[in-house]
């Protein structure tokens, strides 16, 4: 299968790319005399599923009599299995006459999906805010560079309501992400700690601050070595308002980086099969909570085994965004896939251009696609901290992706009404009208206005929340909230949870966090209750609590002092010890003139002050004279000043 990105025109699993895909190396092209040629697929390699209660000994059997051995099991019980070069049509066909064979099909080439006129200047983000104004991709626009004003998905509008939120993580399944782009690093999802995930047989560990999974080398660096999926994730979740690039339309979502495209642009269907399932393990062992899918690929032929790990997928609860393809054609009469599979969480995006327009290379399908989203001359992140212009469905598909994100980020949606809010509540257009399911167009503003709860008034938000450390503690303050009958607090090692409750109905505005250790870094939300229940919203601060250090300061008193020439005048020096500092401090004095004469007692000082006592004689010159105090213990010195005037006898 060909992947194509979006961001290309679709084909078969691969990056949705104007050209057909060819099979990579080691695989090869079905022949074809007839007009339709069979998708590409790796040669000596068939994907089988078998009925439920198939006996062991039974698949041994069946997989025996066509000279097939078992290389490994992965998604939902899809069985991997080595035949001989240039047999797997046969094979296929053969298995599928087996009564106890579900289905049995080839392991397709997958691509990204994107006409690539790459220009890395920065330009006008008109899927987001569309003005009318003319776009700064030439001479590789591939559309019309001057567009029509709101012919966009009204994104800073749902800005007004929220720029996203930690808590949602998209899988970007692509080329990789490039997750050291100073635009995307610091939205990238990170693993809180050290896990393991088993992928098609083998156990994985992924160490803390790994940013997801490579399905094609079975590690857990996805770093992209194409571009394709480096470009999506900007379009979805870059760093909003950091003065840097380009803003996504999540500002603020965590991106997991799901590679199983090559540097070439293509992957398997167990390639996608085995970046689907980290996900999902990534849920379950560390809490990952990805709600989205992004899917800027497609290709090859309907797989049934793909089809399965998809809905596995919706059992998640995770919403399958897809690339409806880049042929121009109708998928109601000759499918694209994975757009044109009919899992309940699928989402089929078409792209449109910046006048509203289906674009031309565009595919459709009334039953098949379900909206619009821009996709033409989309500007957006690339390797190494560079930018460039790309069109396809590929960059009409993180447009719904990053809304979808957007939408979690205020509502508690699952995936069905997830689904429905970002369907139902589309920009109708003509291009899109008898094309498409819904008729329109991707709206994010109607789409999480249409969600959120009316607000409270006035809302139910801690406010002025402070984080202050101390040793082992960290001090929470905030402003009392109109309306809340108590507060809760919670705190978590990561942005954005897992959260463990600390206190629930207090009445005071603030809270002290006595269970941290020195050197961590701590992050809280504070959240208002009132008879409703908690608010879903809150404030959040963060705090790291460090042991003081030893340290002391000096002062004397008086500041001044009158002493007729002979006499003896004392002042007190005190230390002001701070940080548990209990040294010894040595005194000394400069300043004196001749006749004069001066003593610290005691010296050096264990306690909190010492004497000192300055002695004149009738030599000593008549006038003002400061005396600077030096004060030295451990590894500092402090210095206070006093004067002392000498007057006549």
């Amino acid at each position: 299968m060909r992947l194509v990105p979006a961001g290309a025109l679709l084909g078969v699993v691969a990056l949705c790319m104007t050209s057909s895909a060819s099979a990579a190396s080691g695989a090869a092209t079905a022949a074809s005399s007839s007009a339709k040629a069979e998708p590409a697929y790796v040669d000596g390699v068939v994907l089988v599923g078998y009925t439920q209660r198939t006996a062991k000994v039974v698949t041994q059997r069946l997989e025996a009599g066509v000279h097939a051995k078992l290389l490994r099991t992965v998604g939902d019980g899809t069985r991997v299995l080595r035949v001989a070069k240039g047999q797997v049509p046969a094979i296929v066909a053969q298995l599928r006459k087996l009564a106890n064979v579900r289905y049995a099909e080839p392991n397709y080439i997958l691509r990204a999906d994107a006409v690539t006129p790459a220009d890395p200047s920065f330009g006008e983000l008109w899927g987001l805010h569309n003005g009318g104004q003319t776009l700064h991709c030439a001479p590789a626009c591939f559309g019309s560079a001057a567009g029509t004003a709101d012919a966009d998905a009204d994104v800073p509008e749902a800005w007004d309501i929220s720029t996203g939120g930690i808590s949602t993580t998209v899988g970007v399944v692509d080329t990789g992400v490039d997750y050291s782009h100073p635009d995307l690093a610091a939205n990238m999802w990170s693993a809180p700690r050290e896990f393991t995930v088993t992928i098609a047989g083998t156990t994985i560990t992924c160490p803390a601050g790994s940013h997801g999974f490579n399905a094609i080398t079975n590690t857990c660096n996805p770093m992209d070595d194409h571009y394709h999926g480096t470009h999506v994730a900007g379009t979805i979740g870059a760093v909003g308002g950091n003065g840097v690039g380009v803003t996504g339309v999540s500002w603020n979502t965590r991106m997991m980086g799901l590679k199983f495209l090559g540097a070439g642009g293509s992957g398997t269907v167990t390639g996608a099969i085995n970046a689907i399932e980290f996900a999902i393990q990534a849920n379950a062992a560390v809490g990952a909570n990805v709600r989205v899918l992004s899917n800027s690929w497609g290709g090859g032929g309907f797989s049934q085994a793909l089809l399965d790990q998809i809905t596995k997928a919706n059992t998640s609860n995770m919403l399958f965004v897809a690339a409806a393809g880049n042929d121009g054609r109708n998928t109601d009469t000759t499918p694209n896939y994975p757009s044109s599979y009919t899992a309940p969480n699928m989402v089929a995006v078409a792209a449109t251009d910046n006048s509203d327009q289906r674009a031309s290379f565009s595919n459709y399908g009334v039953a098949s696609v379900d909206l619009g989203a821009p996709g033409v001359d989309i500007l957006s992140t690339s390797l190494g901290n560079t930018y460039r212009w790309l069109s396809g469905t590929s960059m009409a598909t993180p447009h719904v992706s990053g809304t979808a994100a957007l939408i979690l980020s205020v509502c508690d949606l699952d995936t069905a009404a997830l689904k429905a809010d970002i369907l139902g509540t589309v920009d109708l257009i003509g291009s899109m009208t008898g094309l498409t399911t819904t008729g329109g167009r991707l709206n994010a503003n109607r789409a999480l206005r249409a969600c959120a709860a009316p607000p409270v008034s006035p809302p139910l938000t801690p406010a002025d929340l402070t984080a202050t450390a101390g040793n082992a503690h960290v001090q929470l303050m905030w402003t009392t909230s109109t309306g809340a009958a108590s507060y809760a607090v919670k705190r978590s090692l990561t942005p954005g949870g897992p959260y463990v409750t600390l206190a629930g109905g207090l009445t005071a505005t603030s809270f002290t966090d006595t269970g941290v250790t020195n050197g961590t870094t701590y992050h809280y939300v504070v959240s208002a209750v009132n008879g409703d229940g908690e608010s879903p919203n809150s404030s959040e601060a963060s705090a790291t609590p460090t042991a003081p250090v030893p340290n002391f300061t000096l002062s004397v008193t008086p500041a001044k002092r009158f002493v007729p020439a002979g006499q003896t005048r004392t002042y007190t020096v005190s230390m002001a010890r701070s940080g548990g500092f209990s040294g010894g401090i040595r005194l000394s004095v400069t300043g004196l003139v001749r006749g004069m004469t001066a003593t610290f007692s005691p010296n050096p000082v264990g306690g909190a002050s010492s004497k000192l006592t300055v002695r004149t004689r009738g030599i000593t010159p008549r006038g003002t004279y400061a005396l600077t105090i030096t004060g030295t213990g451990g590894s500092h010195t402090r210095r206070a000043t006093a004067t002392l005037v000498v007057t006549r006898p």
